[in-house]
């Protein structure tokens, strides 16, 4: 399945929330807040036959070239998307989401103003650098909230990345070329970084909604696959990817977490 992601140079640390005064932060924010005073509403645009703004269609347009390009996926595989099934399913995974990671929660209120909901075939989900606090959905991938967890987890990571990357720098050698598990063609080591972020943020999320007794088995699925693309995204940048000291720090204590996260599951 293709998922896009335009990923600069450069990473940041594996989750704003694992470290101690981070979590600190998060904990203060929630102490602030005025009882009663919600976040702006989320929007939900839908990215088919109706009219859209410019920075949307334009978003659209190139994810939507960069399919077809990858997969040779023929027009009859895009069209307008069913909202009212797609809408329903994220909203029942942000409210989980709010249960089993409240930090990844509260972040994603933070960051993502804006979900653009696409038919178009092969088409997971993507972040554009460009339109920073919008995330575009595959709706063929979202049908269920399993799926539509893992999606926000996954593109809201790229945002945090995108945000951090503003600040330091961790990679000496952000564009040479690597393959990894979540692309069919070679991308920058930048790019497989942050497959590696957004991956163990996947896996993490996913650890805590399996750990509940309610989760479906379809949790452990893809908690299960997403650790078995961590683990081959992180062989892969082992040998190639050259790091800051900073980097280098980061990139141990994802090798940790992919660790600890493979040990609780017992594999």
């Amino acid at each position: 399945m293709w998922e896009a992601t335009r990923a600069p140079a450069g990473s940041g640390p594996a989750h704003p929330a694992e470290t101690a005064a981070a979590r600190e932060r998060v904990a203060d924010l929630l102490r602030r807040q005025t009882p009663g005073v919600l976040m702006p509403a989320l929007e939900h645009i839908e990215g088919g036959t109706h009219p859209c703004p410019d920075w949307c269609r334009h978003g659209i347009e190139e994810l939507l070239a960069d399919v077809q390009r990858l997969t040779g996926a023929g027009a009859d595989r895009f069209g307008a998307p069913d909202m009212a099934e797609v809408t329903g399913q994220v909203a029942s995974a942000r409210e989980i989401l709010r249960r089993v990671w409240p930090e990844a929660a509260l972040e994603m209120d933070l960051l993502i103003r804006v979900i653009v909901y696409v038919r178009a075939g092969p088409f997971r989900s993507g972040t554009l650098r460009q339109t920073f606090g919008a995330i575009y959905l595959g709706t063929e991938s979202i049908q269920s909230t399993p799926a539509a967890f893992e999606a926000l987890l996954h593109e809201t990571g790229h945002h945090s990345l995108y945000l951090r990357n503003t600040f330091e720098t961790f990679l000496v050698n952000g564009d040479t070329l690597v393959t990894h598990s979540l692309r069919p063609e070679p991308r920058p080591v930048a790019g497989a970084v942050h497959a590696a972020h957004v991956l163990a943020r996947m896996a993490y999320g996913l650890t805590r909604w399996a750990a509940q007794e309610a989760a479906p088995p379809e949790v452990r699925e893809r908690r299960d696959n997403a650790l078995e693309r961590l683990h081959r995204t992180v062989e892969a940048l082992k040998p190639i990817a050259e790091w800051t000291d900073r980097g280098r720090s980061y990139f141990d204590d994802l090798l940790t977490w992919e660790r600890e996260l493979t040990d609780a599951r017992g594999g």
